[in-house]
């Protein structure tokens, strides 16, 4: 049923697989980019029966910066109708979504603050919000009419209201967003007037077919429960002809709901499927559409078998798979989203353009082809990798798939590399681990465990060399004062820990955080300690809060802005870095510091002394994520080659956002 033709109200579509809406952050001056229409073109290409843009903004207020999707401009209309044309051009739909976020925009206003139905802050850090006007809020309703006839004029086949997700149609309808006492708040009706404004603005100025996103659960005390939503739902539907129902869930507050909404590995599989199979029974005739952590095609596949969606949506899987229908109808294996949301999630909060450790060519479609093209035309070689990590393998894989000649050795026993030992914390690496080394093995590529790089190996006649080395964890004088143990052996014996573990962080990834969780799964009592006045500062909003979650309510605690100055008689003393001041900490049986680990590059001067050409990437150049590591092994593997155009080829991707 997944892959076969279906009819969604007045919506045909060749499948009911739909790539969701999703920000990129590849906007130029508020319009689609050309980088918009290669990254839609190649999933369209891929199979996929609908495909949604973007929440294209309806008024200033909500545009925020200029890398998101302007509906307001009327040049929004030839910008639009060219992606339309690319998506068309290879067999799929595409619908338009339409959205104000409301008080999440105050995120990235320096001057302006943002709309909202309150003046509650989306978190405790977030900028206040204005309490919108009746006669502003007549104008974000004209804003999403007249959004709606640009989107008409372009070609578009559906037009998609965002009512979920916390923006602003979800925070007028919700208790815990909406205090007022107007014609727009006080009781379920009257919050949910703006919507019905909305939607009455919409079909004025436009017979498009229509697709409304909901979330069906906002997962917040006080908010919007599923009871609330069937009847606001129902409400609507009764009202306006609606095609297709979105069925989400979370509202976008500095809570654990944030991490929900793209649910991480924290999270199984189909976790929300409850949902969208609340509103087809609710609601049998609207079709209904499924989205968040489905992951695979296999899931989809049985979520429409049992009956709990029309159509199901991924959109992260997209993101690392662009050809996800395609090879699931032929059944050829591939690599799968494994939901750590470093690419997509943890670069769009820093207002970067979306990337993925699965696929390194996320969004720069066009210059990987045209590398890879230069690549091919180049003379064959024979490359050496020395590494099997993300970095090592990624290198292997590309080279090996321009037709160059290419061995892969490890000194270790198994490939993976630095994240055998992150699989274990966060289990979604495994499959990544696994399903890369498959792809090294199939591409004909040698690989040698249980080797070490010696100097004869070296010396071998290699055309060129890829070192992805990685990095290690080094010891600093100071940890003799400490009952210091490493991280691999915590990881690899956790029982080495004994009652009560702490976890010195300095580093500020999940490590920390993981590692808790695992000790306090075995027993220990675990204290976290860090310099920092925030836990895993460089981990996404939308993964954070989930793994703190995991940790409430248990034998943890977290001291910040705290250094540790030695362990005396098992007590451990902490002294703040900016008064002096010291604290001790009782009963302390383990230290563990979680550090940048320092990069292992030795190999480079030995092979500029036997004159032989090489790269060094991963963590080898400088440690960094595996979302890094996969860019630098796939371009160096690919730039491995002597062709003319490849240099060029390759300084188009380098330093690219």
């Amino acid at each position: 049923m997944l892959l076969d033709p279906v009819r969604v109200g007045r919506l045909s579509l060749r499948n009911r697989v739909v790539v969701p809406a999703h920000t990129t952050n590849f906007a130029v001056d508020g319009l689609f980019s050309a980088r918009h229409v290669a990254y839609h073109r190649t999933r369209a290409a891929g199979g996929v029966g609908l495909i949604v843009t973007e929440g294209m903004r309806v008024h200033p207020t909500s545009l925020g910066r200029t890398t998101t999707v302007a509906a307001f401009d009327d040049r929004i209309v030839p910008a639009l109708a060219g992606l339309a044309d690319a998506v068309h051009a290879e067999g799929a739909k595409l619908a338009a979504q339409l959205l104000h976020v409301g008080r999440q925009a105050g995120g990235h206003h320096v001057l302006t603050a943002p709309w909202g139905a309150s003046d509650r802050p989306w978190s405790g850090t977030a900028a206040t919000p204005h309490r919108m006007t009746t006669a502003e809020i007549a104008e974000v309703v004209a804003g999403f009419g007249a959004a709606a006839a640009r989107v008409k004029a372009s070609g578009v086949d559906a037009v998609e209201v965002h009512l979920g997700h916390g923006h602003l149609l979800q925070q007028f309808l919700s208790p815990a967003t909406n205090d007022r006492d107007d014609e727009y708040g006080g009781d379920p009706d009257r919050r949910l007037r703006l919507a019905r404004e909305v939607l009455t603005a919409v079909r004025a100025a436009t017979d498009l077919p229509l697709l409304l996103r909901i979330s069906g659960d906002e997962f917040l005390p006080g908010g919007l429960g599923l009871p609330e939503m069937l009847d606001a739902v129902g409400a609507l539907l009764a009202e306006f002809p609606v095609d297709v129902l979105h069925v989400s869930h979370s509202a976008y507050v500095g809570s654990v709901s944030v991490a929900t909404q793209m649910a991480d590995m924290t999270h199984p599989p189909m976790a929300f499927r409850h949902l969208p199979r609340a509103f087809k029974d609710a609601f049998p005739g609207t079709a209904v559409l499924a989205v968040c952590r489905v992951d695979t095609l296999d899931n989809a596949e049985r979520m429409v078998a049992d009956g709990d969606a029309d159509l199901v949506a991924l959109a992260r899987p997209h993101i690392a798979a662009p050809d996800l229908v395609a090879r699931h109808r032929d059944r050829r294996a591939g690599r799968d989203c494994i939901a750590c949301n470093q690419g997509c999630a943890g670069r769009l909060e820093l207002g970067l353009p979306i990337g993925c450790v699965v696929n390194p060519e996320v969004g720069l479609e066009r210059e990987w082809a045209a590398l890879r093209t230069a690549a091919a035309d180049g003379p064959r070689r024979r490359v050496l990798v020395v590494g099997g990590g993300p970095a090592g393998m990624e290198a292997a894989l590309a080279a090996a798939g321009v037709g160059h000649r290419v061995t892969l050795v490890d000194a270790a026993s198994r490939l993976g590399g630095a994240l055998t030992l992150a699989a274990v914390l966060r289990s979604g690496y495994r499959l990544y681990v696994d399903q890369l080394a498959a792809a090294v093995r199939a591409s004909g590529a040698e690989v040698r465990l249980n080797t070490t790089a010696d100097p004869d190996l070296l010396a071998e006649g290699w055309d060129h060399v890829v070192l992805a080395t990685g990095a290690v964890e080094r010891p600093e004088p100071g940890d003799v004062d400490f009952p210091a143990l490493a991280l691999r052996a915590v990881v690899e014996d956790p029982a080495r820990a004994g009652g009560h573990a702490v976890l010195v962080d300095t580093e500020g990834s999940t490590t920390g955080l993981a590692l808790a969780e695992l000790l306090l799964d075995r027993g220990s009592r675990v204290t976290l300690v860090t310099d920092r006045p925030a836990l895993a500062w460089r981990v996404s909003l939308y993964t954070r809060p989930a793994l703190v979650e995991r940790l409430r309510g248990r034998d943890f605690s977290a001291l910040l802005m705290r250094s540790p100055v030695r362990v005396t008689e098992g007590s451990m003393i902490l002294a703040d870095p900016l008064s002096g001041r010291t604290q001790a900490v009782d009963g302390v049986s383990s230290v563990v510091f979680l550090r940048p680990p320092t990069a292992l590059a030795d190999l480079a001067g030995p092979l500029r002394d036997l004159g032989v050409g090489h790269t060094v990437v991963g963590d080898a150049h400088a440690p960094r994520s595996a979302l890094e590591a996969a860019f630098d092994g796939r371009l160096a593997g690919l730039a491995a080659t002597g062709g003319a155009q490849t240099p060029a080829a390759a300084a188009a991707l380098r330093g690219r956002l």
